[in-house]
């Protein structure tokens, strides 16, 4: 029944077409055991390759977990692909649990083997229980539309072949075939939330009501629709509401106004950069509030401007120093290039005057020049000006945005600005008519801005 159950779902759901390579994860429990049977067994003729990773943390344990599915791709005759992690210390190197670490390792490190070895689709082996663990752990953390899915069936190149499936169905299974598995005994420990709920949670609503699994079936089927409208009411307004701007991304603050659910389609647009729905509630409370307030994702950084939101990736070039050399050079940041030389002056000379070069005094330069992000409380005397201004107000006068103001550097000669680079100069480095020696420096920057 599983084995018809299996190929019916995989051409219901358009999961693997003909031809296509998979890569099985495979732990070695008894869910993972019962996919890759179900893959070598399938009429559909499916290839696969099994996949390992090794965490450690069971000592012993986890080896002959490793060592019993190397004998399983043995006994199958198929490819057998593994990793070991120190997980750790690779947690201890983030913010992440261990749980959350050792997951994030295993989807890099098979992406990686899908790349390097041939393979199209990532199987994992979650199955309709799981499915409803992970349901009732989104509602509990207040989940939006988007957590009454539970798990996708598919997202992007990994796919659940036995999300249809319950576990009592794979337990069957594994008996009729006689199968052998590893069990990991942390699973029966109410260590984590997904064990609490598996354990504690889960049996209280099988005694309210045995039936219980066929209804969360139902109500998964029932969300489908509602879901794949919200999606096509979002899609048909993100033009409108995401406006690309080089590498920044604009939400007006206006059209946002006007949306009677405005925080569940934030969340929407946004989730996928990092941003939490606390977070976005945040967002929303700020909207008319004064601009500067600042959001911070998942690598991304949301500012609150006057009209938009402004979405853009974390600066790269945060708290980087260069020290410029007297000497032609060319000097490279990520989002920032500069290309220096120095030359005579001569009478016949026509100097370049655009905002992204600057012809500066040689003579009267400290060398080596220090290029840095601009600062609060900074100060130079801008070109034409008789008298010194902060830079903070500098920006505010040509109208750089907020986002943009974080991308500004200086050119220091010693203590004092010579350049706002890209801006303008400052009046007590310029060419005059007693300067001999011009150090000229281009500006480019990535976006062109």
């Amino acid at each position: 029944m599983l084995q018809e159950s299996f190929s019916s779902f995989i051409k219901q759901e358009e999961l693997i077409y003909p031809g296509q390579k998979n890569l099985l994860a495979v732990s070695g429990g008894i869910d993972s055991v019962v996919m890759t049977y179900l893959f070598y067994l399938s009429e559909l003729k499916l290839q696969f390759a099994i996949a390992h990773c090794n965490f450690k943390l069971r000592n012993k344990e986890s080896d002959k977990d490793e060592e019993f599915v190397k004998n399983l791709a043995e006994e199958l005759s198929v490819p057998f692909y593994k990793e070991t992690f120190n997980i750790f210390e690779h947690s201890g190197k983030t913010s992440d649990s261990v749980q959350m670490a050792a997951r994030a390792l295993r989807y890099e490190w098979l992406h990686e083997v899908c790349k390097n070895k041939g393979y199209n689709l990532i199987a994992t082996a979650h199955h309709h229980d799981d499915n409803i663990e992970t349901l009732l752990i989104n509602l509990l953390r207040g989940t939006g539309i988007h957590g009454l899915q539970g798990i996708p069936v598919k997202n992007k190149n990994i796919i659940r072949p036995i999300l249809f499936a319950k576990k009592q169905e794979i337990e069957q299974f594994a008996e009729k075939h006689n199968l052998s598995y590893r069990e990991d005994q942390s699973n029966k420990e109410n260590k984590y939330l997904r064990n609490i709920i598996r354990n504690k949670v889960v049996p209280v609503f099988k005694e309210i009501n045995p039936e219980f699994r066929n209804n969360f079936k139902q109500f998964f089927e029932n969300i489908k629709l509602p879901y794949q409208c919200f999606l096509k009411y979002i899609e048909d307004n993100k033009k409108e509401l995401l406006i690309k701007d080089n590498e920044r991304q604009l939400i007006p603050l206006k059209k946002l106004k006007q949306l009677e659910y405005c925080e569940n389609i934030l969340y929407e647009l946004l989730k996928n950069y990092g941003f939490n729905a606390n977070t976005i509630k945040d967002m929303v409370a700020s909207i008319d509030k004064q601009p500067g307030k600042l959001f911070f994702g998942n690598g991304y950084v949301i500012i609150k401007d006057r009209e938009y939101f402004i979405l853009f990736p974390e600066q790269k070039n945060k708290n980087k120093i260069i020290y410029i050399i007297n000497k032609p050079q060319q000097y490279n940041l990520p989002d920032l290039k500069l290309i220096t030389k120095a030359f005579d002056i001569t009478d016949n000379l026509i100097l370049n005057k655009t905002r992204l070069c600057a012809n500066l005094d040689f003579d009267k330069l400290q060398f080596p020049l220090t290029l840095r992000p601009w600062q609060k409380g900074d100060i130079f005397q801008p070109l034409g000006m008789q008298g010194k201004k902060k830079v903070s107000d500098f920006l505010i006068d040509e109208k750089i945005s907020i986002d943009q103001k974080d991308k500004i550097f200086v050119l220091c000669s010693g203590e004092k600005i010579a350049w706002i680079v890209g801006h303008r100069i400052d009046e007590r480095f310029k060419i005059n008519k007693n300067s001999k020696r011009c150090f000229y420096i281009t500006a480019i920057f990535d976006d062109n801005n």
